[in-house]
């Protein structure tokens, strides 16, 4: 499929991703990327789709080239997220924890969630409460379903899983 426009790309990725079509997806933001070089929107395209193929290192990488070529505040944010999601599945948490600190004080439901992750798989407490709490102030329904999500992750199978 060959498209002139950067957003006629980013449609119809977006159209894979909800369809599940993961192949799909990561190779027309292969194609993307290829025709715009440049553009922050086709390394996000490439890093969101590869994240959800479960491509991690080439998440990371295409999160992380979109970070560093935005101009604008908002465009680093997306590409740094997605690295830094890639990070803490890769287990480098330490290194995603930094990226994703960069953007601590934005009014981001995604990130604070990302954040409070970071803080629970490195242990530090009084951080995850910190950024929950943050989370809360933000929306309190997308907290309280957030902390069962995490309550039930963390249940063993013999409890009714």
């Amino acid at each position: 499929m060959e498209f002139t426009k950067k957003e006629a790309y980013a449609l119809q990725i977006a159209a894979y991703l909800r369809g599940g079509q993961m192949e799909e997806a990561c190779a027309l933001a292969e194609k993307m990327v290829e025709k715009f070089p440049d553009q922050p929107l086709a390394h996000f395209m490439a890093a969101k789709s590869y994240y959800f193929a479960g491509i991690y290192d080439k998440a990371k990488m295409e999160g992380l080239r979109a970070y560093n070529i935005s101009s604008s505040r908002e465009d680093m944010l997306v590409g740094a997220f997605v690295a830094a999601s890639a990070m803490f599945m890769l287990g480098e948490y330490e290194k995603g924890h930094q990226l994703a600190l960069q953007f601590k004080d934005e009014k981001d439901e995604e990130l604070k969630k990302l954040l409070v992750l970071f803080s629970i798989a490195m242990k530090n407490e009084n951080e995850a409460a910190r950024y929950y709490l943050e989370l809360y102030e933000l929306n309190r329904t997308v907290a309280e379903r957030f902390i069962r999500q995490l309550a039930e992750a963390g249940k063993p199978a013999s409890q009714g899983r």
